[in-house]
């Protein structure tokens, strides 16, 4: 019942999420975006897949870095999302990209199959089993190189706007978002082979990206 409550609410959000995001983010030349897609490695006729894309923001940036004969897909749980993804891409004349409408913790796609993997401002918001469990999917899916990156807020130096910002967490009812956010690379190093993290450019966000790695490779 929760889960269909939480599709519902994402749903009705569709309608004014991406103003919503921009006065949020203060990103309204997508940098952040663009940072994040940097750090995958994705190239022309790559394979990307951005999971809770919200309405596509990402998914897009992911569809230019990838090219004409790139391929692009955008998943996400709420319809309502998707819709908005689609209707983004077509005004931007963007036909790039896939819409998909499914659970990011049980992808229904092939192992191995991407380059790329992202998921941005969402992790957070995701039940504790649920945030492995996306981490897990992720590196299925990718190819053997292939990498998966997170972006979330860092958390505020300034201890007032560090309060706020951890009643704001908690405020999701996501159990244990608090412990992953402050474990930082940990969960990552616990799924992918190598893990590393960069300051995005408004020095409010973080991109961590697990690279998938056969057991025991070093090199």
């Amino acid at each position: 019942m929760a889960r269909q409550a939480r599709r519902a609410f994402y749903d009705l959000f569709s309608r004014f999420y991406d103003p919503l995001i921009r006065i949020h983010s203060g990103d309204r030349e997508g940098r952040l975006r663009r940072f994040m897609v940097e750090k995958t490695g994705i190239g022309p006729q790559g394979r990307g897949l951005d999971l809770c894309t919200g309405t596509g923001a990402v998914a897009i940036e992911l569809g230019r870095a990838a090219g004409e004969k790139g391929f692009v897909v955008g998943l996400d749980f709420s319809g309502g999302m998707l819709r908005k993804g689609r209707e983004k891409a077509r005004c931007l004349g963007f036909g790039r990209v896939s819409w998909v409408e499914a659970d990011a913790a049980s992808l229904p796609l092939k192992d191995a199959s991407f380059d790329a993997v992202t998921c941005s401002h969402a992790m957070y918001e995701l039940p504790e089993d649920v945030r492995r469990s996306v981490m897990v999917e992720a590196r299925r899916v990718l190819k053997e190189g292939g990498r998966f990156c997170m972006m979330e807020h860092e958390i505020p130096g300034n201890p007032l706007v560090r309060l706020l910002f951890r009643i704001r967490i908690l405020s999701f009812g996501s159990s244990g978002a608090w412990s992953f956010i402050r474990a930082d690379t940990r969960p990552f190093a616990e799924v992918f082979g190598s893990v590393s993290k960069a300051t995005a450019p408004s020095d409010k966000s973080k991109v961590i990206c697990g690279e998938k790695r056969e057991i025991g490779r070093t090199c």
